[in-house]
């Protein structure tokens, strides 16, 4: 069995040294990921194409699966291979095909042509609807939407009849720039600008920004694992965690909270750009998109820039919030993120549209002098490979709607959203900032219920606590 790899087509306008180390990388990448899957296959180069061979029919589907997520492939077509005689021993293989698939149908015959021939793609067309027509009743020839398309290739003495043509979404190179460093996170954006980035022949590594809880980081892992994993198998990748739990509390505590989310990005900034000059990456790419939030005015996102002293990249910065979901439909990775609720908004009340530099500047005096020297002394770097090795399922935290006698009931919300508690239950306030510290001087002998506006909070910190081995929560939902 045969597939014929047809290049991305920005490799065939490029010189002939450029060409030629290009498809050199293409076929490299696609033995690296045969390889993962398949016992035998062959992989040949040619200068138009890179032909495939597989011996056992019953891995065909492995072998589709696997060249779909290939980068730099456009498309690629499914081939029978017999040798050329002549016109009418061509129509003989391709009608062997084609047969069942004809009558009652409009169709279009479209041969391609290589080497030297008496003959030209034009005749050996016209001969293959002449001879179809001839022998299939009620059929048509349509040559703008037809229903057929029997398509076959003269390749010097090798006819190979195309049985089926696959189009895939990524036409895209991987890899033949620099490294660069990825921001990512759960939710949509981060994984699209991630797969962006890679269309424009760039190798990441991501650098994950963990501001609660372990299950957090499962969620950003596996988003991560995936985007590896089906786009870039080929190449080595790593993930870089970076605990940001304390940033969080200092700017809870410390800083005004309508420049909180300004500071933390730029906070974040400030470790990618630590983490590019210890190991060498070319630039920064994150997640922002012009105006789609308050935060992410042109003002809030220049003096966020300025945090860093290295290239930041915003792949998304133009894109409609709406654009950005459709290509995470189409990359897949739109379940991952639709299934993980978004928490942003507690960082920050009402953020500022209009930051000055000099404001964020003396917020960020506030905070401890060696808060971020702190933190890159307990960065965790992962193979790519090894990502999911150690990782366990995300357990689910029981809610419960009426509270019993042994019940306490734990209002997480911070100062801004606490005041009104929505019943007259007794409660206890602990800002969920502080609750991963506090939680393990309570009474061990009650039950706690956690509270929050919308169970988000919530859960994430009840999910926290319980892999720490607290089993005496739940969530309250009134």
């Amino acid at each position: 069995m045969k597939f014929i790899i047809k290049f991305f087509p920005e490799i065939t306008i490029k010189s002939k040294p450029v060409r030629k180390r290009y498809v050199s990388v293409l076929q490299n990448n696609i033995s690296v990921s045969l390889k993962k899957a398949l016992r035998w296959y062959e992989v040949k180069s040619n200068w138009d194409n890179i032909e495939v061979f597989i011996n056992d029919a019953k891995n065909e589907e492995i072998a589709i699966d696997v060249l779909k997520n290939v980068p730099w492939i456009k498309y690629f077509i499914k081939v029978s291979t017999y040798d050329f005689i002549d016109f009418e021993d061509t129509y003989d293989k391709i009608i062997n095909f084609y047969w069942d698939k004809l009558e009652w149908k409009r169709f279009v015959a479209r041969a391609k042509r290589v080497w030297s021939h008496d003959f030209s793609s034009g005749e050996i067309e016209r001969f293959i609807w002449w001879k179809i027509l001839q022998n299939f009743s009620w059929v048509k020839v349509d040559l703008h939407n037809p229903e057929v398309k029997v398509s076959f290739e003269v390749r010097d003495n090798i006819l190979n009849v195309i049985e089926h043509r696959f189009e895939w979404i990524w036409g895209y190179p991987v890899w033949v720039q620099d490294r660069a460093l990825s921001l990512i996170s759960w939710w949509f954006d981060s994984p699209v600008a991630s797969f962006l980035s890679m269309k424009r022949w760039v190798k990441l590594d991501y650098v994950f920004f963990n501001l609660w809880w372990s299950a957090h980081e499962i969620w950003v892992k596996q988003i991560s694992h995936y985007l590896w994993h089906t786009f870039s198998p080929s190449i080595s990748s790593s993930f870089i965690t970076v605990n940001f739990e304390n940033v969080i509390t200092q700017l809870l505590t410390k800083v005004h909270h309508k420049l909180r989310w300004v500071i933390l990005k730029r906070l974040m900034l400030k470790v990618a750009d630590k983490i590019h000059n210890s190991w060498d990456y070319n630039w920064i790419i994150t997640w922002e998109a012009l105006w789609q939030v308050s935060s992410q005015t042109l003002k809030n996102l220049e003096v966020i820039t300025k945090a860093s002293e290295n290239l930041v990249v915003r792949p998304l910065i133009t894109m409609d919030k709406e654009d950005i979901i459709n290509i995470s439909r189409r990359i897949w990775t739109h379940d991952f993120s639709a299934n993980m609720p978004e928490y942003c908004w507690v960082v920050s009340d009402k953020p500022s549209t209009w930051a000055k530099l000099e404001w964020v500047l003396e917020e960020e005096a506030k905070l401890s002098d060696d808060l971020l020297d702190n933190i890159m002394d307990n960065i965790e770097v992962t193979p790519m490979y090894n990502l999911l090795h150690n990782v366990s399922n995300i357990s689910k935290i029981e809610e419960v709607f009426e509270i019993s006698d042994n019940d306490i009931v734990i209002d997480l919300r911070d100062e801004f959203r606490h005041t009104k508690f929505p019943l007259e239950d007794e409660h206890i306030w602990i800002p969920f900032y502080e609750i991963n510290n506090r939680f393990k001087d309570l009474d061990s002998d009650k039950n706690y219920l956690f509270y929050c506006d919308k169970w988000i909070i919530s859960n994430l910190h009840a999910l926290y606590l319980k892999d720490k081995w607290f089993n005496n929560i739940k969530i309250y939902r009134p």
